[in-house]
């Protein structure tokens, strides 16, 4: 016997089914018919599109309007403040992370530090790269992380001085 086919999803039909058990459209009445290739072939290409949420991302485009980032403009930001083209690369915790391992590795040697600077960069323009080809998920940095990233060496700076100046105080009585 040959299996008949929903018109709406491509389902096999259950014989004298009178609706499509799997998205429920009410199946016409005729006759049996013999599959050919063809119509086996139409029928794979109705459940590819009808099952299209199955899609993995690498099969979906890659570069949609909006939805790329610019490597160059990672690596600049990054050149310009350690931190900033992993934000804008949308991982805020890896830049707060770059932002402050490089004046670390400063205070202990400069090499190091210059190393990790360095890497920065290219890590800013390497994961542009990987957004734009579909290997990493796009995420648009919210206004808060912009806000709070530009913020913490303020307020870092602010505590280094408020300590500095109480124990200069205390040493001063």
């Amino acid at each position: 016997m040959t299996e008949n086919y929903c018109s709406n999803c491509g389902e096999p039909l259950k014989e004298n089914a009178v609706v499509c058990s799997d998205c429920g459209k009410p199946v016409p009445k005729q006759s049996p018919v013999c599959e050919t290739k063809e119509s086996e072939r139409i029928r794979k290409k109705q459940r590819r599109k009808i099952h299209a949420e199955q899609v993995s991302p690498r099969d979906m485009p890659k570069n949609k309007e909006n939805q790329s980032k610019s490597a160059f403009f990672a690596l600049v930001l990054s050149f310009l403040f350690t931190g900033l083209g992993q934000v804008y690369n949308g991982r805020f915790w890896k830049g707060i992370g770059f932002m402050i391992a490089v004046p670390v590795g400063m205070i202990f040697l400069i090499v190091p530090g210059l190393a990790i600077w360095i890497w920065n960069m290219y890590d800013a323009y390497a994961e542009a790269e990987k957004i734009n080809r579909g290997e990493q998920p796009y995420k648009e940095p919210t206004v808060w992380e912009i806000i709070g990233f530009i913020a913490i060496p303020f307020v870092i700076i602010f505590a280094f001085v408020f300590i500095s100046f109480f124990f200069f105080a205390i040493a001063a009585v």
